[in-house]
């Protein structure tokens, strides 16, 4: 069989092997359900063929070939691009010396054995089992009719489901007839009657409520709702700003929005003051305003600079807060991004005074949390081909270098919380005997910081503006816990959502410091006196100065000589020059 035949039978094989895969999961899924399985297998055979769309093509279908059997050395290749080559025998005798009955029968096998072993899976278990559930399902559901009618003294025939919301919800009552499934707010109260009689309050989390009556039993799936918090978008100022002066008004506008109602929103504000290891913080809050549980919030306010007080070189966090009716002690304000406005300092712009400056410590953090996802991603796409102690070894060394960017990251809390450098006894007695490390973190930092009751404004949401601020940092931190136990124990795969939380908890730290200009960076300013070399010149004698020659001088003059010589030729034909004698001839 010629080369060429040999792609013409492989490419017909493949092609007829996932048709034939494709109409096997489309009978697979059709069957699940009698309405939407038609929907769902149209769906699944039209990505099957996506993803098999490599068969419909010669070429692809060559590299293939050639990729799976290293013996063709890429003559089968070569004879398709040059049918005419002078060493075609010598290639086709290559092509004609490879076997690839394996090949083919191992891609047949993927093409359609799988669909078909779905197929299998899904008429003797899927169905069955869905059958099973469908049948206890339904004649739980006539049990319990015909027991609530002979059963109840009272003659009720339904059983009822009566949701009443939290208070502050201020949603209407809601009734549900023979429910299984009850889907409402959390704390929300939930009274059942109609034979089987109880309360229950919706929990947090979801779960299963079981009713007893004599030797019946009813269960009920309880979904709770979270309620969430307010969305706040700060629309003035709206970015980041330099100072020229420390003065002025600034003002300030935000909207909020809730899915049940608002209560209040403010602005929050804090003043970093100082540099290099140095620094304080001033917060405080302004704007307050109620909105005795709107929907929809807007409101405004001034920043009167003058009163803060600033100096050059500080830096003032702005951003807008709102909160909902919810009572909850855990309960979280809404928050926008952070706005930061910086004092000009004098001298700052000077090209003199520029130096180099290394990337911040949250963003050191970001880069080392990126690269540990990337090494745990690359294992877990080669876990497969690994074995299981060679999985444990390279887990185990990312965990480690985990754990050590988790400690390095709560030393910066702490440092940032409390301004203390050596944060490594503080830390470890806070994490010695505790379930929640970031939360013994920041009751760590808060007992070691300062707060100044004439400086420091009450919050209502705990711990402060500032440590609010830093509280992306305290997430990111339980997540890197998180991610390192799993990987330590041989688990890359579990520990990735973990890892990626707490990147995400990183970048939004970032976020909400923004220390540094967006868009174009400002011209600068070349202080000409420090700039130029200045010195005395009296007493010093620079001498006289001569003329000195052009530098062209000797070029012209044998420019001027060849002229003359030329003049001298062409001016006397009877000398034998150029202007007469033979020559013109």
């Amino acid at each position: 069989m010629t080369a060429a035949a040999r792609v013409q039978a492989t490419r017909a094989y493949l092609t007829a092997s996932a048709l034939l895969g494709a109409a096997l999961l489309w009978i697979a899924f059709a069957r699940v359900h009698p309405v939407y399985g038609s929907v769902l297998a149209s769906m699944v055979t039209l990505a099957a063929l996506w993803w098999w769309r490599g068969v419909f093509s010669r070429r692809r279908v060559v590299l293939w070939l050639e990729e799976r059997l290293p013996g063709l050395r890429y003559s089968l290749a070569a004879l398709i691009d040059a049918p005419d080559t002078r060493f075609r025998r010598t290639l086709e005798t290559q092509v004609h010396g490879t076997r690839f009955g394996s090949v083919l029968a191992l891609a047949g096998l993927r093409l359609v054995g799988l669909p078909l072993a779905l197929l299998v899976g899904m008429e003797f278990v899927v169905r069955p089992l869905v059958a099973t559930v469908a049948r206890t399902t339904l004649g739980a559901r006539l049990v319990g009719a015909d027991g609530a009618r002979a059963g109840d003294a009272r003659g009720s025939a339904n059983f009822l489901a009566t949701v009443t919301s939290p208070g502050y919800a201020r949603l209407p009552v809601v009734t549900l007839e023979n429910p299984t499934t009850v889907t409402a707010l959390v704390g929300s109260s939930i009274r059942f009657s109609g034979g089987w009689t109880g309360t229950a309050t919706m929990p947090a989390r979801a779960g299963v409520l079981r009713l007893q009556r004599g030797d019946e039993q009813r269960m009920v799936a309880l979904e709770p709702r979270a309620d969430s918090t307010p969305r706040v978008v700060l629309e003035r100022p709206a970015r980041d700003t330099v100072l020229p002066v420390a003065g002025g008004v600034i003002p300030l506008a935000a909207i909020a929005r809730d899915d049940i109602g608002i209560i209040s929103g403010r602005f929050e504000v804090i003043v970093s003051s100082g540099s290099g290891e140095s620094f304080t913080f001033r917060s405080a809050e302004l704007g307050r305003v109620s909105a005795r549980g709107a929907r929809d919030l807007r409101w405004e306010s001034a920043l009167d600079l003058d009163s803060l007080r600033l100096q050059p070189g500080d830096v003032v966090h702005l951003r807008a807060t709102a909160r909902d009716a919810n009572p909850a002690p855990d309960a979280e304000a809404g928050s926008s991004e952070t706005r930061t406005l910086r004092v000009f300092r004098r001298g700052e712009s000077d090209s003199i005074s520029i130096e180099g400056m290394l990337p911040p410590e949250v963003g050191q953090s970001e880069l080392s949390q990126r690269m540990l996802i990337m090494m745990t991603e690359r294992l877990v796409a080669q876990e497969r081909a690994l074995s299981r102690s060679r999985v444990g070894t390279e887990s185990g060394t990312i965990g480690v270098e985990q754990g050590r960017l988790r400690r390095r990251v709560g030393e910066i809390i702490f440092t940032r919380l409390t301004g203390e450098e050596d944060a490594h006894d503080e830390v470890s007695d806070a994490l010695a005997d505790t379930v929640s490390p970031g939360e013994a973190l920041l009751r760590a930092a808060e007992a070691a910081t300062v707060v100044d009751p004439d400086e420091h404004a009450h919050d209502e949401g705990g711990g402060g503006p500032v440590i609010n601020v830093n509280r992306p940092l305290l997430e990111a931190f339980n997540a890197m816990w998180d991610a390192e136990r799993r990987l330590r124990v041989g688990e890359p795969r579990a520990a990735l959502p973990h890892m990626r939380v707490a990147l995400e908890a990183i970048q939004r730290a970032r976020a909400a410091e923004r220390l540094y200009l967006r868009g174009r960076p400002p011209n600068i300013v070349i202080d000409l006196p420090r700039v130029r070399l200045s010195g005395k010149r009296e007493g010093i004698d620079p001498g006289g100065r001569g003329q000195r020659s052009s530098a062209v001088a000797p070029a012209l003059a044998r420019r001027e000589r060849f002229l003359t010589a030329i003049d001298l030729l062409t001016s006397d034909p009877a000398g034998g020059g150029w202007g007469g004698g033979p020559w013109t001839r």
